[in-house]
């Protein structure tokens, strides 16, 4: 049995609703959070970088995010970048 064009488009919409109310709400509420932790990390690369909690402030306040959600994001969702700045250290 086929499903129609238009039921199959309203099944596809109604499993990305239900997998964006899974998806944690700090992810949700912003979407930038991947965004700055990329920048944070090419900073983190180049040779002459600054200490990181000064490149997470720098970059939140370009980016106008507001640095006390985003530190909470990162003790969450932190590993790589912290995997990185560990290693610039070592």
């Amino acid at each position: 049995m086929a499903i129609s064009r238009g039921k199959q488009s309203r099944v596809v919409a109604l499993e990305a609703a239900q997998q964006a109310e899974s998806v944690p709400n700090e992810l949700v509420a912003s979407p930038l959070y991947g965004v700055a932790m990329l920048k944070i990390a090419m900073e983190l690369k180049k040779a002459d970088a600054r200490p990181v909690d000064e490149l997470i402030h720098g970059v939140l306040s370009r980016m106008r995010l507001d640095e006390g959600e985003f530190r909470r994001f990162l003790e969450s969702n932190g590993g790589l970048l912290r995997a990185i700045a560990q290693k610039r250290y070592a």
